[in-house]
């Protein structure tokens, strides 16, 4: 059995571009993670109650930002996976590369812009 027990750091997804896709991604997963700790502390008033808006619409808005929170981490623990896994820059769906400008403004885009239409006319 002929195993290869070296890993170049090249070949690792992590190092490979000095690691700036990975501690991007993985500095937006702690800001966050930090972000829902804060919200879910009980003590917190919800954010535009002491500005005269009502409890109600002030506890709307806090679960919509939690949620907006929640679905932004999922995209961005998907795409450290897609990093590990060495699939990151492919599109999900068809596995063509995704352009490197939209990369550069979002690292966890998961689709490339052809399967992202289609997804938002089936919606």
């Amino acid at each position: 059995m002929n195993t290869n027990r070296y890993i170049l750091a090249t070949h690792n997804p992590v190092t490979r571009n000095n690691g700036v896709v990975w501690h991007r991604l993985h500095s937006e997963r702690e800001d966050i993670c930090e972000a829902l700790l804060k919200e879910c502390g009980t003590d917190v008033e919800p954010p535009g109650l002491a500005h005269g808006t009502s409890p109600e619409k002030a506890l709307r808005t806090a679960n919509w930002h939690r949620e907006l929170l929640q679905a932004r981490l999922r995209k961005t623990n998907d795409a450290l996976d897609r990093l590990m896994s060495g699939s990151y820059g492919a599109c999900c769906t068809c596995g063509r590369w995704i352009e490197d400008t939209k990369l550069n403004f979002d690292p966890a885009i998961a689709y490339c812009i052809d399967c992202w239409r289609r997804m938002q006319t089936k919606h």
